[in-house]
Parts: C-alpha cells; sequence; structure tokens
C-alpha cells in the first residue's frame, strides 16, 4: 500500500500537513547507495538518495529555483527516519518527538525544515511522482528557502519506506556526499587518483582536504575503502593535508611537464 504524508516547520513552528494517500503499490526493488553516505537495508540506498536528489533538483530548475545540496549528515538523518517510518508511519518519532527532531540530532543549526515520508513507491522515479503530486509534499520540494536536502531509504521486508528532509539555515555547511569512484574498477584506485577519472588534480586533492575536514569534525568517513586507500598518500593510515599536499605536488608537477 501506498502512503505519503508531509510536514514543515519554521522558527515560527507553522505547520503543514497532508493526509496519507493510498494506493496499490507495485513489487518493490533492490536499491544501492555505496560509498557510506547513508545507513541503509539495503546495499543501493545511497544509489536511491543520489537519483532522488537529482530529481529534486530537475523539478526545482524547471522553476528557476536554486538546487538544493545533499549533505552526508542530512542523508543519515533522514536515514535514521526511513527506518523508524517503517514501523510508524508518522510525522511523530518512536520516541514521541517530532521527525524534524532527526536534523538536530545531526547537530545542524535550522530556521526551517520540512520533511516528506513516504511507503510503498518501488523507485525513486515513482516516489518523487507520487510527492510532486501532492501539494504539501511538492510545497516541500520546491520551497525556495530550502538550501539542504538529506534523503532516506529503507527497505522493509519489501515494502520501500522514503524519507526527504529539507533545511535552510543561516549556517554554511560543507559535509557534501564524496564524488563517486567513475572508474571501472571501484576497488583499485591509483594512489591519488581519488575520483577515479585516471587523473591526479587538484579536485582530488580537495576531496581529500574535504575527507579530513569530515573525519575531524566527528562527522565521519565520506570515502569508500578504495578512496582512503588511494587517498593515503603517504600510508600512514590516515587521509589528511599531508596527503593533500602531496596530491597537489604531483599535479603540479605534471602540468609543467
Amino acid at each position: 500500500m501506498k502512503k505519503l504524508l508531509a510536514s514543515v516547520i519554521s522558527i515560527a513552528l507553522t505547520i503543514s500537513a497532508v493526509l496519507p494517500m493510498m494506493s496499490f503499490a507495485a513489487p518493490d526493488t533492490a536499491f544501492v547507495l555505496g560509498d557510506n553516505i547513508v545507513e541503509a537495508s539495503s546495499a543501493n540506498a545511497d544509489a536511491y538518495a543520489e537519483q532522488v536528489v537529482k530529481l529534486v533538483n530537475s523539478e526545482r530548475s524547471k522553476r528557476g529555483l536554486q538546487p538544493v545540496k545533499a549533505l552526508i549528515s542530512m542523508n543519515k538523518a533522514a536515514s535514521a527516519r526511513a527506518k523508524e517510518i517503517a514501523g510508524k508511519f508518522d510525522h511523530t518519532r518512536p520516541d514521541g518527538r517530532r521527525g524534524f527532531t532527526a536534523v538536530e540530532d545531526a547537530g545542524l543549526n535550522w530556521s526551517w525544515v520540512g520533511e516528506n515520508i513516504a511507503a510503498g513507491y518501488p523507485t525513486p522515479e515513482d516516489v518523487m511522482s507520487g510527492w510532486m503530486n501532492s501539494n504539501g509534499h511538492r510545497d516541500n520540494i520546491l520551497n525556495s528557502r530550502c538550501k539542504y536536502i538529506g534523503v532516506g531509504y529503507y527497505n522493509d521486508g519489501g515494502c520501500a519506506n522514503w524519507v526527504q528532509l529539507f533545511m535552510d539555515s543561516p549556517v554554511e555547511y560543507t559535509d557534501f556526499p564524496t564524488i563517486k569512484v567513475q572508474s571501472g574498477d571501484k576497488t583499485n584506485l591509483s594512489k591519488g587518483d581519488v575520483n577515479g577519472d585516471n587523473a591526479i588534480n587538484a579536485i582530488d586533492a580537495s576531496e581529500v582536504l574535504t575527507e579530513y575536514a569530515s573525519v575531524s569534525s566527528g562527522r565521519g568517513s565520506r570515502f569508500s575503502a578504495a578512496q582512503k586507500t588511494a587517498a593515503d598518500m603517504n600510508t600512514n593510515g590516515t587521509v589528511d593535508a599531508v596527503d593533500a599536499s602531496i596530491i597537489l605536488g604531483i599535479y603540479a608537477s605534471n602540468a609543467t611537464k
């Protein structure tokens, strides 16, 4: 059975909701997300989240709105909520708190938050279609205040559970999901080629610095095991600014040849 529910809260604590929309559900299919962006029951959970973010930004682009940015911390918060709604399909969490508190649990400061939840939709395209055809959900997706997004997916015994968390904040956050490894072989990357594009350049160094900042601040790793190995230039078991410096040195050396 397909279900939808939307909620939005601002500092003024104005709330809107849409009653569940019921219809028959198609059989669920498996998703894969990779790169430990989201903890979920399916190996494909981050890929689903990535697809949903792309679909959200496609809808926003059609209307001249700025794209939203996915945050690792919000993806994890949405993933936690996706597991919660599998047992209690509601904007109230099992512990009695409102759904938006998952954003606060992630340590994020907000001035506006919105939450869309859904169950029974087998693919990102299906759930986005359901959300876009419901006024409250569509309003969250197209809210001009929204800067950041988190997407969670949880497969509970064949039933797909989906959560979108939206946020505006006075804080500029930078813990964006790592770029996907582009190499056909995701388990073996050349040293320094963090993004698997067969080149060692400033983009790789930037990814290493962002990874270092994320780990140092306690937000956790953004890298797959292969990326960690490729990024650890001095093979000391850590990814840090020294590794980024070495990558930049290689890039500069290659650029002058």
